[in-house]
C-alpha cells in the first residue's frame, strides 16, 4: 500500500489517496541466493527545531509564487510548514521498517539499517540529542525554550502576526487567514503546536544501524560554519524576523551557496521578538557528533564512529556487515557551502581501505557523487567529483554507493558499461519532503556468482487520515499530507520541480538491479 496525491480543490490542495504498491520492475529476483547485505535505507531525517531563534524563515518567502525574483532564486528550503512535526515521522519510519525483518524479495535476514546524514537541521546539540533518542528507543521532548508555549514563526499571535507562514492554530481576532490556508488550502488542527512538544517514548530501531555525517550535522542551516557571534544568537533569547537595514537580499543570497564560504550577516539593527535562551540550541562541534553516537545506548556501540573519530575530528569510518565491507565516508566540507567533496587525507585513506579488501565493498556518503564539486578550501585541497570517479573506478571490488542530500529516490550506473564496469550509484528520498520514505536494499549473490539488487520503497507508519494528530504516527500523517501540497512545489503556480520529482521515476523505487559476475 502506498499513497498518492488525490484531485486538487479550489485552492489547489489535495488530499492523499491509498495506492497499490508499484511492482518491481527491471531484472527477474534469484529464486534462490546467497546475500550479501540486506539494509534498510534512511536519509535526510531533518529532526528540527523548528523554535530555533536563528532559523532565517523569512528568507524562504523569495521563493513563494508571488516573488518577483523567483525564477533568480529558486528553492531555498528556510522554512517548511511542517518542520516542527519532524521528529513524529522519523517515529513513524522507525514503526515501518520494525516490522519488516527480512528481505521483502529474498526472506533473508535483514542485517541492520544505515542513515545517510542530514540526521538534524540546524547541527544543534538538542536536534543531535533527538535523533538519537528517537533511533535507540529512549524518552525525549521534542521542545526547546520556554516548554509552557511555542515560541516558533508561528507562536507568534496578534502582535506580529505574519501571513507568510501556516498557523494550525487558525486565524488570531481582528487578523485576515495567513496564505498557507487562505490562497492554498492548508487546514486548521487546534492544539497542533502543544501535541508536537509532548514528551514521548521513542520506539527505537531494532536492528544495529549506522550514522553517516551530513552537512545539516556540522553546518549551520547545512551551508555556515559555526562561530562565536552565530553560537551565542542560538542560545540567545532574540528570534530575527528580517533583515538588517544595511543589508540586501542579494547580499544574503549570495551568501549562502553550493560552495563556500557561506556566513551569516551580523545582526546590526534586524527586527526581533523576544524568545526564551536555550543552551541546549548550541551548535555540535567538530567531534561530537561522534562523541555523542559513543555515549549512545544503541547498536553497534558508537553507530559505526570509534574513539579515534572523536579524538582525531573526522567522521568517516569502515566495517564489515553481513558480508560486505562498509566504508562510510565524509562527503562535507566543514569549511562552508553545502555541496560536499573529500579532504586529501581521507581520499587517501578511501583508497586503501577499497584496494585492501577482500569482501564487496559498499560506499555511503551524504552527498552523491554529482554533488562532490564544493573546492572552497581557505588552506589545503578539496577532492571533487572527477578525482573521486576516476579513482573509484579503478576497483572492481567497489559494487554501490549509497546517499541522500538531494531528497529524492534516484538511482543510475557508474561505470563504462552498465552491469559489468562500474557499480550503482542508489540514492533515498528525505524525510522532510514528500514521499517522506525510505527503502529497503537487498543485495545478494546467485548460482552463477552475478550479484542482484532487490530495492523496494517503504512509507511510515502514517496512514491518509491524521485524525486530531495528537499521537506521533497520527503527526507524521500530518506532516506527510502538509509536504504532498507545499505552495513553491506546485507545478500549476510555476514550480520548476513538483512533488513527483522527489518521488523518482519507476527505475528510481522498486527495482532489481544487477552487476555481471566478477
Amino acid at each position: 500500500m502506498g499513497y498518492a496525491p488525490g484531485e486538487a480543490n479550489e485552492l489547489g490542495w489535495r488530499d492523499l489517496v491509498v495506492q497499490a504498491d508499484q511492482p518491481h520492475i527491471g531484472h527477474r529476483f534469484p529464486t534462490t541466493s546467497i546475500p550479501l547485505l540486506l539494509l534498510h535505507h534512511l536519509s535526510d531525517l531533518h529532526v528540527c527545531d523548528a523554535q530555533s531563534p536563528t532559523r532565517p524563515e523569512y528568507l524562504d518567502r523569495w521563493a513563494d509564487p508571488d516573488s518577483p525574483i523567483r525564477k533568480e532564486v529558486g528553492t531555498i528550503g528556510t522554512y517548511r510548514p511542517h518542520a516542527m512535526l519532524s521528529p513524529h515521522v522519523v517515529e513513524a519510519m522507525v514503526q515501518s521498517l520494525n516490522k519488516i525483518t527480512r528481505g521483502p524479495l529474498s526472506g533473508h535476514e535483514i542485517n541492520g539499517a544505515i542513515i545517510t546524514g542530514d540526521t538534524t537541521d540546524n547541527a544543534q546539540f538538542n536536534e543531535v540529542s533527538w535523533y538519537l533518542a528517537l533511533l535507540d528507543g529512549l524518552e525525549f521532548r521534542p521542545d526547546s525554550g520556554d516548554y509552557e508555549k511555542y515560541e516558533g514563526v508561528i507562536d507568534d499571535g496578534a502582535d506580529h502576526y505574519d501571513l507568510r507562514y501556516w498557523h494550525p492554530h487558525g486565524t488570531p481576532a481582528g487578523k485576515v487567514d495567513d496564505d498557507a490556508r487562505a490562497k492554498y488550502g492548508f487546514p486548521v488542527v487546534p492544539n497542533l503546536l502543544n501535541n508536537v512538544r509532548t514528551v514521548f517514548k521513542a520506539t527505537g530501531l531494532k536492528f544495529p544501524w549506522y550514522a553517516v555525517h551530513g552537512n545539516h550535522d556540522a553546518l549551520l542551516q547545512g551551508t555556515v560554519a559555526p562561530e562565536p557571534n552565530i553560537n551565542g544568537e542560538m542560545i540567545g533569547n532574540k528570534r530575527y524576523t528580517g533583515l538588517p537595514s544595511n543589508v540586501n537580499l542579494a547580499e544574503v543570497l549570495a551568501s549562502f551557496q553550493e560552495v563556500g564560504p557561506a556566513g551569516y550577516p551580523p545582526a546590526s539593527d534586524a527586527p526581533f521578538t523576544q524568545v526564551t535562551a536555550d543552551i541546549q540550541r548550541r551548535a555540535v562541534e567538530r567531534g561530537e557528533y561522534a562523541a555523542m553516537h559513543m555515549a549512545a545506548p544503541g547498536l553497534p556501540k558508537g553507530h559505526g564512529f570509534t574513539q579515534e573519530n572523536v579524538d582525531k575530528k573526522h567522521m568517516y569510518y569502515a566495517t564489515y556487515i553481513g558480508a560486505v565491507k562498509l566504508i562510510v565516508i565524509d562527503s562535507v566540507n566543514h569549511f562552508g557551502g553545502w555541496q560536499g567533496s573529500l579532504d586529501v587525507e581521507q581520499f587517501e585513506w578511501l583508497e586503501q581501505e577499497i584496494a585492501s579488501s577482500d569482501r564487496p565493498v559498499i560506499l555511503a556518503s551524504h552527498h552523491p557523487l554529482n554533488t562532490m564539486f564544493n573546492s572552497y578550501a581557505p588552506f589545503g585541497r578539496r577532492v571533487c567529483l572527477e578525482e573521486i570517479k576516476e579513482m573509484l573506478l579503478r576497483y572492481p571490488n567497489l559494487i554501490a554507493w549509497f546517499a541522500g542530500h538531494e531528497h529524492r529516490h534516484h538511482i543510475e550506473w557508474v561505470g563504462a558499461q552498465e552491469e559489468v564496469r562500474g557499480f550503482w550509484h542508489i540514492e533515498t528520498a528525505s524525510h522532510a519532503d514528500w514521499p517522506q520514505q525510505s527503502r529497503a536494499i537487498e543485495i545478494v549473490r546467485d548460482g552463477a556468482g552475478d550479484i542482484y539488487f532487490g530495492l523496494s520503497i517503504i512509507d511510515h507508519a502514517g496512514g491518509c487520515d491524521y485524525g486530531d494528530a495528537k499521537e506521533p504516527v497520527d503527526i507524521a500523517a500530518l506532516s506527510r499530507l502538509l509536504s504532498a501540497n507545499i505552495w513553491q512545489k506546485r507545478p500549476e503556480l510555476g514550480s520548476g520541480h513538483d512533488i513527483h520529482w522527489w518521488s523518482g521515476r519507476a527505475q528510481d523505487r522498486n527495482v532489481i538491479l544487477k552487476i555481471n559476475k566478477r
